[in-house]
């Protein structure tokens, strides 16, 4: 696969102005080293959007969705560092999923651009927007010039609501997708042309998805792994 677990945590937000660059600051000095440290984290990437909203995208890829709900984690997210109890007020128009990944195709590594798409199926549509995604459109999409990966995640609603002390700082529920899809590239606008062709809303509506959706293309800021950590 080219993703390096089997579960995935996703989150789009924008932040406050006037917290931004500390959020920034916090998110790579601090955060993300932490986050991956935790046991069953893998990799952590920060992304800022050259294309749609919100402004920033956040994934964690894991060994499994159950590393998302196991005790190291939540006690990480119930004793939040002073720097992360400042940085979660800035945030605004969070969305978090905790995911399993249904599929993923392509090359490893890290990419400098990476398009997002958050769906759902219409009802009874499920299974042909799958078959479609899996089985069609994701391992083609992958092998296409300057497109590296594809991936579809499946949201987890009951782990992704589980309350916690950092949640309650964030202040407002947090949104959550039904499935996520993730198309990674070198080329902003190969990814751009592709959310508009194959994984247009007619085109995927025409294969079972509702048509509620939400797009970006965003930019690497950062990225850190085990192998990054402090010994």
């Amino acid at each position: 696969m080219a993703l390096l677990g089997n579960g995935a945590m996703v989150t789009w937000h924008d932040a406050e102005v006037a917290g931004e660059a500390d959020f920034n600051e916090w998110h790579s000095k601090e955060h993300l080293a932490e986050r991956v440290g935790v046991p069953g984290f893998l990799r952590g990437y920060r992304f800022v959007a050259v294309a749609g909203a919100p402004k920033y995208f956040v994934l964690y890829e894991v060994e499994a969705l159950a590393t998302l709900t196991s005790k190291a984690y939540l006690d990480r997210l119930n004793d939040p560092t002073p720097w992360t109890r400042r940085s979660l007020a800035v945030f605004r128009n969070n969305s978090r999923t905790l995911c399993r990944v249904v599929a993923s195709f392509g090359h490893g590594g890290i990419p400098a651009f990476m398009g997002t798409l958050q769906l759902a199926p219409a009802e009874g549509g499920r299974e042909q927007l799958g078959a479609h995604l899996v089985g069609e459109l994701l391992p083609e999409l992958s092998t296409r010039p300057t497109l590296l990966a594809a991936h579809l995640l499946e949201g987890d609603r009951a782990a992704s609501g589980l309350a916690t002390e950092e949640k309650r700082l964030r202040g407002v529920p947090d949104r959550a997708a039904d499935l996520a899809l993730l198309l990674a590239g070198y080329d902003a606008d190969a990814i751009r042309t592709t959310l508009a062709g194959p994984l247009a809303a007619a085109a995927l509506t025409a294969r079972g998805a509702a048509p509620a959706r939400t797009e970006g293309i965003y930019r690497l800021l950062h990225c850190v792994t085990k192998a990054d950590l402090p010994t």
